[in-house]
């Protein structure tokens, strides 16, 4: 009986070794809630509505990313490559009220976020909102997020629509033809990487950030 136990034991501890080694090779980027919401393009303009034009210099792209470090960092530089390949100028901001509608207008805002250094993996996540507004509309993003904005699994993607309702208000008010305001959340923006595998969790977090603008852009750009 003693034999069989042992046996029993050995098995057991060879198959927790081969499940460990492959969760260690292994890494993955995955979100527990993740959508999107996109919104305007050029309006058909009348000669007696008064449209006006925004923003001042459509080229230039101004990005602020509202998160802890080190996310800041990793998801600025994702979203600057991106823009970059647009044919975009990207021009990072801290002080963004000094910007409104004088370039398009990208802001991340990540609130919560979560680490585990495990044995055998390292995982990150992260928990935000992507704005993205063509005419630049900064004040609206400021403003809604300085009111308060809730930030939960079962609320995130109504903060998010309150983000971008906001911004198209705004915009009618000002009668800006251009109404282009996009916006995209996660809840719980997960990186995993085994401790055996190749990769960053945080970059990884930060290019599926950054894959999201990418396709905001193309859309505003109609690329195919």
């Amino acid at each position: 009986m003693k034999r069989i136990f042992l046996v029993l034991g050995i098995v057991a501890l060879i198959v927790l070794s081969i499940v460990g080694v492959a969760l260690a090779r292994d890494s993955y980027v995955l979100s527990a809630l993740s959508g999107a919401s996109q919104s305007g393009g050029t309006l058909i303009t009348y000669k007696d509505y008064n449209w006006t034009f925004a923003p001042e210099n459509p080229n230039v792209v101004y990005v602020a990313v509202w998160a802890p470090d080190p996310y800041r960092d990793y998801i600025e530089k994702a979203l600057v490559e991106v823009i970059g390949k647009h044919s975009l100028t990207p021009v990072i901001v801290d002080d963004v009220q000094n910007y409104d509608l004088k370039g398009r207008f990208v802001l991340f805002y990540g609130p919560v976020v979560e680490e585990n250094d495990g044995l055998i993996y390292n995982e990150i996540s992260i928990s935000g909102i992507l704005y993205y507004s063509y005419a630049g509309d900064v004040e609206s993003a400021v403003e809604t997020i300085n009111r308060g904005l809730a930030f939960s699994e079962a609320e995130i993607d109504k903060s998010a629509e309150t983000l971008r309702k906001a911004c198209i208000e705004r915009l009618l008010e000002l009668r800006i033809a251009n109404q282009t305001c996009d916006v995209a959340y996660w809840w719980h923006l997960k990186g995993k990487v085994g401790k055996l595998a190749e990769g960053d969790p945080y970059e990884m977090v930060a290019s599926e950030i950054a894959s999201q603008l990418d396709q905001f852009l193309r859309i505003d750009s109609d690329e195919p």
